[in-house]
């Protein structure tokens, strides 16, 4: 068994001008960032072929995501461990699931997964500044059935799928317990379970944090691939052992 990592030290560094400019940049960023591509993807999501489309907007999320992790890097705000997940790169039909800790876990893990869908709240679909989930075919989790359906050809026609079976963030970086609908989706899918450890040494845009309040810094994130299994035995069954691992590999406890 591959021995943890050390922890990621605290923010360290000062208050300081030069900090909070960088964050209401970075934060301008991802929002405006957000708006225009929603906006133009809107209108494509009508025009393109399904197929052109959902492959043109996963590619744009991805180049995107890429984009904006390298400038909050350069801003000197954020520092980014993510070179584990290079392998990522390679993948076609996983199911990828990772534990939630920020708003920023998407961005960390689908920068470097390609063909990702994810499944969406119910609703962002129609916001004009998320026109990018639609055009790229996210799943919005209104019908279970409906969602259980599109995920699981999503991934027999070679996409990945990004699902976070906490089903919420967590609020002190305990584990939350695993909804087995991940597991139902993989196992109808034939596809293989591939987990993803992500660490922080910030509740920054964890659950109740809004986007505009001001952390410490910096911000450091670490993610790295946890262990990949096929679906066997009941659903539930798989995901709670699978929850258990998954925090004893990150060292958290459950919730």
């Amino acid at each position: 068994m591959q021995a943890s990592p050390p922890p990621l030290p605290p923010p360290d560094r000062p208050r300081r001008l030069r900090d909070t400019l960088a964050f209401y940049a970075a934060v301008l960023l991802v929002g405006s960032s957000f708006l225009v591509w929603g906006l133009i993807a809107c209108p494509l999501s009508v025009l393109l072929p399904p197929r052109t489309g959902r492959r043109l907007g996963r590619r744009v999320i991805t180049g995107g995501f890429q984009w904006l992790l390298r400038a909050m890097e350069r801003l000197g705000i954020v520092e980014l461990d993510l070179s584990a997940l290079s392998p990522l790169r390679e993948a076609r039909g996983l199911v990828v699931a990772p534990n939630h800790l920020s708003m920023l876990d998407v961005m960390l893990v689908v920068s470097h997964l390609p063909d990702a869908v994810c499944i969406m709240k119910a609703g962002l679909e129609r916001n004009p500044a998320l026109g990018g989930g639609q055009l790229a075919g996210y799943i919005p989790n209104d019908d279970p059935r409906r969602v259980i359906a599109r995920a699981t050809e999503a991934l027999r026609s070679g996409a990945n799928l990004l699902v976070f079976p906490e089903g919420t963030r967590s609020p002190d970086g305990g584990l939350n317990p695993f909804h087995p609908g991940f597991a139902l989706i993989a196992r109808r899918a034939g596809a293989p379970v591939q987990t993803v450890l992500i660490e922080s040494n910030t509740r920054y845009l964890g659950k109740g944090w809004p986007l505009w309040r001001r952390p410490d810094f910096p911000l450091r994130y670490r993610a790295r691939l946890g262990e990949r299994s096929a679906v066997q035995g009941s659903a539930a069954a798989f995901a709670e052992g699978l929850r258990r691992r998954h925090a004893a590999a990150l060292e958290v406890p459950l919730r």
